[in-house]
C-alpha cells in the first residue's frame, strides 16, 4: 500500500481523538488551548515535513485561498472544542459530521447556483441516519444550545 494512504489513515485516527483528547485532558484547558495546541502541532509537523523535503516556497500559492483556509482551520478549533465542551464529546463530534456535508451542498447550491449531484445526496442521508444510530444507546442526552451553535458553526 502507498505510504499515502496510510498518512491519511494515521491522520483521520488522530482526527478522531481529538474530542477525547479534550475530555481528559486538565480541567483548566480550555477549548481555546487545544485547539491552538492542535493547530500548533499540526501545522508545525507540516510545515517541517515541507521545509526539510526541500519544498517550501511561496511562489504561485493563491493568497486569497490560503488566507480563507487559514481563517477556517483557525475558527475550526475553538468552535469544535468548545461545542465538544459544552454538548460532551459524542454529541459535538456527531452534530460536527453531519453538519458538514449539509452545509457543503448548501454552499454548492449558493456559490455556483447548482444542486450537488445524487452521490452527494446518497451519501449525505447515509451519513446523518449513522450519526442518528449513534444516538440509539438509550442513555440519556443532553442538549446544550450554545455547545450545538458551536458544533453547527464548527461544521
Amino acid at each position: 500500500m502507498r505510504s499515502s494512504i496510510w498518512l491519511v489513515l494515521i491522520g483521520a485516527i488522530l482526527w478522531g481523538t481529538t474530542g477525547t483528547a479534550q475530555a481528559l485532558a486538565p480541567e483548566e484547558s480550555t477549548p481555546l488551548v487545544v485547539g491552538a495546541l492542535r493547530l500548533l502541532i499540526g501545522g508545525g509537523s507540516l510545515f517541517l515535513l515541507i521545509y526539510f523535503q526541500k519544498r517550501l516556497s511561496i511562489k504561485g500559492i493563491p493568497k486569497k485561498p490560503l488566507l480563507i483556509s487559514a481563517i477556517a482551520m483557525a475558527l475550526y478549533q475553538p468552535f469544535f472544542f468548545s461545542g465538544v465542551d459544552l454538548t460532551g464529546v459524542a454529541i459535538g463530534t456527531v452534530i460536527a459530521i453531519c453538519s458538514a456535508p449539509i452545509f457543503a451542498g448548501l454552499m454548492e447550491g449558493v456559490i455556483y447556483k447548482r444542486l450537488p449531484d445524487p452521490v452527494w445526496a446518497i451519501s449525505t442521508v447515509l451519513a446523518v441516519v449513522g450519526c442518528l444510530l449513534l444516538f440509539q444507546s438509550g442513555e440519556t442526552v443532553t442538549f446544550n444550545f450554545l455547545g450545538m451553535v458551536f458544533s453547527l458553526l464548527q461544521g
